[in-house]
């Protein structure tokens, strides 16, 4: 069956909208909800699979600049729909879904492939200014979230992010703009075991936040180097805190991971889609394969 969801052109919000409703119309498998709205009032969507009672978040594209995460999301979304919806089809016992021994019967995995839509459709469509990071308001939505948001102010407004614009701007307060509250709402909604969040670039994997040393994290953060080769990094002090693997990891006590995918200067080429994507989509598999991992951890 060949696929929906582009890749060889820029993924606009109207692209992606029009993708995933027809991902939706293909595979009833697949729920499709909307959990806010940005700045300008575009639907934040989220995708929903599987049937399992631990609830896995999948993000991308919290940055503008980084709209090339929300093609590889959507496009993971696409095979895991495709996946299921031909075991569901298949009706052959155990195999159908609602038995034992797939992965969608002990995980519903949340995937929000377009955090900050503006700032995706600005970049994207050619309508941003060279390196524009931010929502259509100015802010940083990595820069948003409660977890350390006074020490990233204070290290953003040293180097004069003072104000809303392209970058780095933490914003008035944490939470301030409504993408960056839909996601820590739909992520407490959903007592996410496990957060992966997309970014671009530099091909490594951010895995913890501060002292928080969540269990399984370590065991899982190797696991996810060994499948998609990337290194595992600490994110330096004076760009961390305020982001939200942060606010996920110091809220829950329970594993965040931040996969800056593919090698480059962001907006990275969709060019480069089919190769990081050969990176990335193992890495995404292999927490999903590891869930008992996380289910045998788990401190909730």
């Amino acid at each position: 069956m060949h696929s929906l969801v582009p890749t060889s052109i820029p993924f606009t919000f109207e692209i992606y909208e029009s993708t995933i409703h027809a991902l939706a119309d293909r595979y009833s498998c697949l729920d499709v909800s909307i959990i806010g709205h940005s700045c300008m009032g575009r639907p934040i969507y989220a995708l929903t699979l599987g049937y399992g009672p631990v609830s896995y978040m999948y993000n991308a594209a919290h940055h503008a600049n980084e709209w090339i995460t929300a093609v590889l999301l959507t496009r993971f979304a696409e095979e895991m729909a495709e996946e299921i919806d031909t075991v569901w089809h298949s009706w052959v016992g155990e195999n159908e879904p609602g038995n034992s021994g797939h992965w969608y019967n002990e995980i519903t995995l949340h995937m929000v492939p377009m955090v900050n839509p503006d700032g995706v459709d600005m970049v994207a469509g050619g309508k941003a200014t060279p390196g524009w990071k931010a929502n259509a308001c100015g802010v940083d939505l990595n820069s948003n979230y409660p977890a350390g948001w006074d020490l990233a102010k204070s290290h953003k407004y040293i180097r004069g992010y003072t104000a809303p614009g392209p970058r780095d701007y933490v914003g008035p307060h944490p939470l301030s703009e409504p993408e960056s509250m839909a996601m820590a709402a739909y992520t407490q909604l959903t007592d996410s075991a496990l957060t992966i969040s997309l970014h671009t670039q530099g091909e490594e994997i951010y895995w913890r936040y501060m002292d928080y040393m969540p269990a399984g994290a370590a065991q899982l953060a190797y696991l996810l180097s060994q499948a998609s080769g990337y290194k595992l990094e600490d994110v330096p002090d004076t760009s961390s805190h305020a982001g939200y693997r942060d606010w996920f990891i110091e809220r829950f006590n329970r594993p965040g991971y931040t996969i800056e995918c593919g090698l480059g200067e962001s907006p990275l080429p969709i060019a480069d889609f089919d190769e990081i994507y050969r990176c990335v989509r193992p890495l995404l598999m292999e927490a999903i394969r590891t869930f008992p991992i996380i289910s045998m951890t788990k401190s909730y």
